[in-house]
C-alpha cells in the first residue's frame, strides 16, 4: 500500500514530536495514521499501549494494533506480538513461537534470537540445541549482540555445535564491542584460562573490569582472587 502525501506528512510530524519527547502529543496523530491502514502507525500505536507511552497502558489495545500491523507482515509488530504472548498470564508460548517464526522469515534478527532461546529451553518445541545454535548464529550474523554472545558460549561449551574456543573468542569479541557484559565476562574467563587465546591474567582482569562497569556482578569474584 502506497503512502499518501498527507499520511507521510503526519508520519514526519510524529517522528519530530517523539524525538522531542512529546509522547502524549503524538497519540492523536498516530491514531490517524493507524486508522488509515498504515502498518508503521499501527505498530507504533501498539507500542504506545504496550509500554504506556503517552496513553494508559493496555495489553488489549497493544495486541489489537500489533495484530493489525502483523496482518500486513510488519516484522516488528510480529516480534512484539510474540513478546506480548510470551509474557501473558499464563504465557501463550505457542502463539509467541508462531509470530517469532513469521518475523524471522522477514529477516528480523530479534525474532531469530528468540527462536534460538525457544529451542534451547524447550518452549512450545522439544529442546534441540543444534537448531537453537542455528537460529542464534543467524541472528548473530545480522549483528544481534546478545545472539553473538550466545554463539560464543555455544562454541565455548560445545552446545549444539562442536567446541571451538577460537571461534568462541571471535564471537565474544563481536558481542563485547556491542557492550554486552556477559561477553566481556566470558572473554575474561578465556584469557584467565587460556581458552582460544594465550593465557594473560592482565587482559583477563581488564575484561572483568569492563564487565563490572557494564553491570555484570559475576566478574567481581575473579578480580578478588
Amino acid at each position: 500500500m502506497s503512502m499518501s502525501p498527507h499520511i507521510e506528512e503526519l508520519c514526519n510530524r510524529v517522528e519530530q514530536i517523539l524525538d522531542a519527547g512529546g509522547d502524549e502529543a503524538a497519540i492523536p496523530l498516530l491514531r490517524q495514521i493507524a486508522e488509515s491502514g498504515d502498518a508503521w502507525g499501527q505498530y507504533m500505536l501498539g507500542l504506545a499501549y504496550h509500554y504506556g507511552n503517552g496513553v494508559r497502558r493496555s495489553r488489549v489495545q497493544a495486541e489489537k494494533w500489533y495484530r493489525t500491523a502483523a496482518a500486513q507482515s510488519y516484522d516488528s509488530a510480529l516480534l512484539n506480538l510474540g513478546l506480548l504472548y510470551a509474557t501473558s498470564r499464563p504465557p501463550r508460548y505457542d502463539q509467541a513461537f508462531q509470530n517469532f517464526q513469521r518475523a524471522a522469515r522477514s529477516g528480523n534478527r530479534n525474532a531469530m534470537y528468540n527462536l534460538g532461546m525457544y529451542y534451547e529451553l524447550g518452549r512450545h518445541v522439544k529442546v534441540n540445541l543444534r537448531t537453537s545454535f542455528k537460529w542464534y548464529l543467524r541472528a548473530a550474523e545480522l549483528g544481534d549482540g546478545d545472539a553473538q554472545c550466545f554463539v560464543g558460549y555455544c562454541y565455548h561449551e560445545g552446545r549444539g555445535v562442536r567446541r571451538d574456543d577460537e571461534l568462541a573468542v571471535h564471537w565474544y569479541r563481536k558481542s563485547a564491542r556491542r557492550q554486552n557484559s556477559a561477553a566481556c565476562f566470558n572473554l575474561g574467563r578465556c584469557y584467565l584460562e587460556g581458552d582460544g587465546v594465550r593465557q594473560n591474567t592482565r587482559l583477563a582482569r581488564r575484561w572483568f573490569r569492563k564487565a563490572i562497569k557494564l553491570g555484570n556482578e559475576r566478574a567481581v569474584k575473579p578480580l578478588e582472587t
